[in-house]
């Protein structure tokens, strides 16, 4: 999803701040800006809530609760004033993936950032509506007010009422130091924790959609052996089996899982020889690498390298 198609798309009033970064160029260290297009973004609504829609996901590893301590901190809110919606492919733009433990090295940054900038937009509209220079105002709580009279005051959500403003992050908007953090660095429960414990948490193995079917597919015995033949007569007589064929792809669906996987195990097929080599897994390492003169000493190296290593040598070589 582009700008455009999300401006056409997108019917909630707010203030909306998008923003991404370039995973690979974050990793060789050539640039850390944001990209033309955008893989995240910031809506202010007029409840005073801010959301975050990101295609970043929470598995297990508490990102859902660091990026919410990120947003309230840069923005001045309180935790429970922030909302991260991760993943859904409805509401949240295209994202490169999440491993690597990239989201908090190199996601986190951005994502400060646009808080920040956002802030930063924030602060200049309750200037305007306020009437008072910028250098007066601070913010709590997600309540600009004059610092020089507290009664002259504007909540975020406010500023966001009735207004559909879109914007982009200019990099003008000043970091916290880490002396000023209030939320960032603090222990906080996690946003998914009681979920998790009590086993309300709905993994993917707990959805179960209307008509669903499970699939469990014929594979060949080794790399490279082909499909010569295949009886599937046996698999087709379970009741509500469903066998799918398309040239040497086999699959078998059933609305059980072990129902799909009984009916593949009465699929007889034969296959061809593997030509790879057989033995150890460094020379099929060695072959599927093309046997170059380059590859194979790299890949001896390596070899001896990891069996010191499991052999308890614990050093490290270079290769």
């Amino acid at each position: 999803m582009d700008r455009r198609e999300f401006l056409k798309q997108s019917g909630a009033a707010g203030i909306f701040l998008f923003f991404s970064i370039n995973h690979f160029q974050a990793l060789s260290g050539e640039s850390k800006e944001p990209n033309a297009n955008f893989n995240a973004y910031l809506r202010m609504g007029e409840d005073g809530r801010v959301t975050c829609y990101t295609g970043k996901i929470e598995m297990g590893q508490g990102i859902h609760t660091s990026f919410q301590q990120m947003l309230a901190e840069e923005m001045d809110l309180s935790l429970e004033s922030v909302d991260i919606v991760m993943g859904d492919t409805s509401l949240c733009p295209w994202d490169l993936g999440t491993f690597g433990s990239m989201s908090t090295r190199f996601f986190g940054p951005s994502l400060r950032k646009a808080a920040a900038e956002a802030r930063q937009i924030l602060l200049e509209m309750a200037s305007e509506k306020l009437k008072v220079p910028l250098s007066k105002l601070k913010v709590n709580n997600g309540v600009v007010f004059n610092a020089e009279n507290p009664l002259e005051k504007v909540g975020y959500g406010e500023l966001a009422k009735g207004v559909k403003v879109f914007k982009e992050p200019k990099g003008e908007a000043q970091l916290k130091e880490a002396h000023e953090f209030k939320i960032i660095g603090k222990g906080v429960s996690r946003k998914d924790g009681h979920e998790k414990v009590s086993g309300d948490a709905k993994y993917a193995a707990d959805i179960i959609l209307p008509g669903m079917l499970y699939a469990k597919i014929l594979r060949p015995p080794a790399h490279g052996a082909k499909l010569l033949d295949a009886d599937v007569t046996e698999a087709q007589k379970i009741k509500d089996v469903q066998v799918i064929r398309d040239g040497d792809f086999i699959a078998v669906l059933h609305a059980k899982p072990d129902q799909a996987e009984s009916a593949l195990k009465l699929i007889k097929a034969r296959f061809s020889d593997s030509p790879l080599p057989e033995g150890h897994v460094w020379e099929l390492r060695l072959y599927v690498a093309g046997q170059t003169p380059k590859s194979v000493k790299a890949f001896a190296n390596l070899k001896k390298l990891c069996e010191e290593y499991l052999a308890g040598q614990y050093r490290i070589e270079v290769i």
